[in-house]
């Protein structure tokens, strides 16, 4: 059982619409729900790599007890939920029909309680003394300083029941790491340039990045740039991977399916350049279809045969 850990879901409501303007009443077309925020799609991403995988995430008000359905009826998971006085946010997103146009509109964030946040890290503690947990992917932005220093904490408690764990996260959740680390780690170009303090860093400034997470036990630090050359530091090796040129439907969770096939890869031993591969390929399939983490994992193996990697030299 891997454990997916989402500290900010969301519902995601995609309304199709004809071609618009501000200002306009429109009248859409069709309405798709989904239960989104980053540990969910890691977690249906899994499920369709033939993993058994678990949210575990907040939820609140009627919003989310239909997020607990959805995950339940729709994705066939088995969610552990912690209930939040806060209601769940919803994201919705104006697609509109015949154009790759589309624009997001988020809730604001809730606001997570101190006594929520300490029942969340029981949870997972209760679920790893129970037995059977093989990784844990913690995954997206924390919504309240309340749970901030969330995903350090359970760091330090995977690793001291040796689970491994694979982290992709940014902001205040990031920067509570300390003592004990993952040993995974992936952000995108952005989340990295913030962490960086840097609007615009070179690959010199992203490897020397890469390399600080190594010395402090990260074995596979990997930093995606959208369509773009992806740079992975795998236990003191260097390398980078292009992954083919694609019709995007949907890019929205590419980074998700990329960790859940890191995991994947990972609990199956893979060597670096074909865990590289897995991983990347789960990432460019999510972006061939619109619901994020729902891919088509027989149109993994081909894609695999499409990236090309190379080792860069120290």
């Amino acid at each position: 059982m891997i454990l997916c850990v989402t500290l900010n879901p969301c519902l995601d409501k995609t309304l199709t619409v004809p071609e618009w303007r501000p200002g306009d009443s429109v009248r859409g077309f069709s309405v798709r729900e989904v239960v989104g925020g980053k540990g969910n799609n890691v977690a249906r991403a899994l499920a369709r790599l033939g993993r058994k995988a678990r949210p575990v995430t907040f939820l609140g008000g009627p919003i989310g007890q239909h997020c607990a359905d959805l995950l339940r009826d729709d994705d066939r998971l088995d969610p552990l939920v912690i209930a939040t006085e806060a209601p769940t946010r919803v994201i919705l997103t104006v697609r509109t029909e015949g154009t790759a146009h589309q624009t997001a509109f988020f809730d604001p964030d809730p606001a997570i309680t101190p006594p929520e946040a300490d029942a969340l890290f029981h949870r997972v503690e209760e679920a790893m003394l129970a037995g059977g947990v093989t990784a844990l992917t913690l995954s997206g932005s924390s919504p309240s300083p309340a749970t901030h220093g969330l995903y350090s904490d359970l760091i330090a408690l995977a690793r001291s029941r040796r689970v491994p764990v694979l982290l992709d996260t940014y902001g205040p959740a990031l920067d509570a790491i300390w003592g004990f680390w993952p040993d995974a780690i992936h952000l995108n170009r952005p989340e990295a340039a913030a962490h960086l303090c840097r609007p615009a860093p070179t690959d010199a400034d992203l490897w020397a990045l890469l390399d600080d997470w190594g010395r402090h036990g990260v074995r596979c630090g990997v930093v995606t740039d959208g369509p773009g050359a992806v740079l992975v530091r795998h236990r003191g090796r260097r390398y980078r991977a292009v992954p083919p040129k694609i019709d995007a439907v949907n890019p929205i969770g590419s980074g998700d399916c990329l960790l859940a096939g890191l995991a994947d890869a990972w609990l199956s031993g893979q060597e670096p350049e074909p865990m590289i591969r897995h991983a990347l390929a789960c990432a460019v399939a999510n972006a061939l279809v619109w619901d994020a983490g729902a891919f088509l994992p027989e149109a993994v193996p081909s894609l695999e045969a499409e990236i090309v990697i190379e080792p860069v030299c120290l």
